[in-house]
This record gives structure tokens, C-alpha cells and sequence, in this order.
């Protein structure tokens, strides 16, 4: 069993992996603390959405962890070591593995490089979809939200890094990590350098082979991997872009929407979907704590 605990308002993200893996459960926090007087069952249990809990909350969750861990429990995602997205960006650019920083607001430091993109911290919906060009611009924009009732102390400044994968098309690349394995998701392509679905059909036929070719043969694990073992993060989706020829990581999502794909009007597409799905299930019951063995223990 694997158990994946989420915020209330996130528990579809795994809707198409439980009819796959049934040993799969779903939990929210609020479902977990309601049962603090029964046992919980002898389970893998994946702690997500951890950027989304309130500060008191993560306290408590990290707790918990400890718990289950010290139960003999295998238990992914250590909420005391989890980053913000802040803390994981700025650590990626001062150790290399990218070449663009952030910034929190309410610091008051303006960018060292323009333009800027402006994102919330524990905000999935993607930024602000205007560049900032200046520190006015900046100005402009956060007394807007401000004005709104978004709080100053969640707004970050993001240096600007993106580059078309071809002339109007941009590409985001993602890997995944659920224990010990790491393995390549399906790009998404969007003629905006704010990519968040993707759409369907829009690559060219050569953009979806290479895209068989990521999921399949994962050519990126050794430049992402630092960036998970940095984040601490055992579960989650690392969304990146190639720049210059060199990966670049925007975040590490750590509660992902899940899908295994279906039709397609490109063959390679339509290949690479049941690869992906394969490794996400294989992936699972790598650390799978199966029910008979947790009874007999």
C-alpha cells in the first residue's frame, strides 16, 4: 500500500494513477489528523503539497513524518527539509546548476539581470503573465496585487530564462522522481514563453520523435538529478528548459497532475505514453509496502 497524503484541495492529482495501481490510496492532512485515534495502516506514505501548507501546519506534518519513520515506515518527502520555491531557486543558482536567481519581494533587492517574471510562493497557476522590464515595472505591479489582498511576503522576482525550442514555439521539458527511480515526462509545447498545458498538435513532427526520445531514453538525468537531491525531494515532477544547450529548473511541483496520454495525431506522441506510464508504475511498486507483509510484521 501508498498512501499519498495532500492538501483538501488537491486530491485529484492521482485520479487516473489508482485505477492503474490500486494499491494506491489517497489522503488529505485534514483526513490523516482526523484519524489521530487509530492506527494508521503500515503503508509507504508520500507526503505532498508541501509547499501549500500553512507554516504551523508543516511544523505538524514534520512531526508526523518522524513518526512513521521511526515506526520502520518508508516515508518520502522529509517536510522539515522541504525548500520553498524561493529557497530552491536561489540554491540553484549560487551552486551552478542555473544561471538565473530570484528574489523575494518584500526584501527589497532588485534583480540583478532584467527582465523579471513575478511568481507566488506555493502558487501552481504559473506567473504573473507580464515580463517586468524595470524596478518601476515592479512597482507597478506589486501595488496591484497588493492592492488585491495578495500578500507581499509570498511574491518572488525571477530572472527571466526561456528561449524558443524553434522560431514561435516554446517547449518545457519534466522529469519525475519517486524513490530511487528518475524518469522523463512528456514535453508540452505553447507558442507563450508562460507554458502550463501545453497544446495539443502544435510541435512539428521532428519535436515530437525527439520527445519519444526524452521519455524514452531520459538523456537528462545527469544534469537534473543534483537539482532533486539539493530540493530533498523524493516524489515530484522537476519542470525545466533547455537554454543555451544547458538545462535550466523552474520548479520541483511536488503534488503533480498525472496523465498517461490517449489519442494523438503524432505516432512518436502516441508511443511514448505507455513508456512513461510503465516507469511511473514500475516506479511505484518499487516502494510499495504490500499489505501482506505489512500484516505480517
Amino acid at each position: 500500500m501508498i498512501v499519498f497524503l495532500v492538501t483538501p484541495e488537491h486530491p485529484y492529482t492521482l485520479e487516473e494513477v489508482t485505477p492503474r495501481y490500486p494499491g494506491v490510496t489517497v489522503l488529505t492532512y485534514d483526513q490523516l489528523f482526523g484519524r489521530a485515534d487509530v492506527s494508521l495502516p503500515r503503508a509507504t506514505y508520500v507526503f505532498s503539497d508541501l509547499d501549500r501548507l500553512a507554516r504551523w501546519r508543516l511544523v505538524t506534518v514534520a512531526g508526523l513524518y518522524r513518526q512513521l519513520r521511526g515506526a520502520g515506515l518508508k516515508v518520502l518527502n522529509d517536510p522539515a527539509r522541504s525548500l520553498s520555491r524561493f529557497g530552491l531557486l536561489r540554491r540553484l543558482h549560487d551552486t551552478g546548476v542555473n544561471d538565473f536567481n530570484a528574489y523575494r519581494v518584500e526584501d527589497g533587492v532588485m534583480p540583478a539581470k532584467w527582465p523579471v517574471l513575478l511568481r507566488q510562493e506555493g502558487d501552481h497557476n504559473g506567473p504573473y503573465p507580464e515580463l517586468l522590464h524595470s524596478p518601476a515595472d515592479v512597482e507597478r505591479v506589486v501595488e496591484r496585487l497588493t492592492a488585491g489582498g495578495i500578500p507581499v511576503s509570498n511574491m518572488l522576482l525571477v530572472e527571466y530564462c526561456a528561449e524558443p525550442v524553434i522560431p514561435g514555439l516554446f517547449r518545457k521539458l519534466s522529469m519525475f522522481r519517486i524513490g530511487e527511480a528518475y524518469f522523463a515526462a512528456n514535453c508540452v509545447h505553447e507558442e507563450s514563453w508562460v507554458i502550463k498545458h501545453g497544446a495539443k498538435g502544435i510541435a512539428t513532427p521532428e519535436l515530437y520523435d525527439d520527445d519519444f526520445r526524452i521519455v524514452r531514453d531520459n538523456p537528462y538525468l545527469d544534469a537534473i538529478r543534483p537539482a532533486f537531491e539539493l530540493a530533498h525531494v523524493e516524489y515530484g515532477r522537476l519542470d525545466f528548459a533547455l537554454v543555451g544547450g544547458r538545462p535550466q529548473v523552474y520548479e520541483i511541483n511536488l503534488n503533480p497532475h498525472v496523465g498517461f496520454g490517449g489519442e494523438h495525431p503524432s505516432p512518436a506522441r502516441a508511443a511514448s505514453f505507455p513508456i512513461f506510464e510503465k516507469n511511473f508504475v514500475d516506479a511505484l511498486a518499487a516502494i510499495d509496502t504490500p499489505v501482506a507483509a505489512a500484516a505480517a510484521r
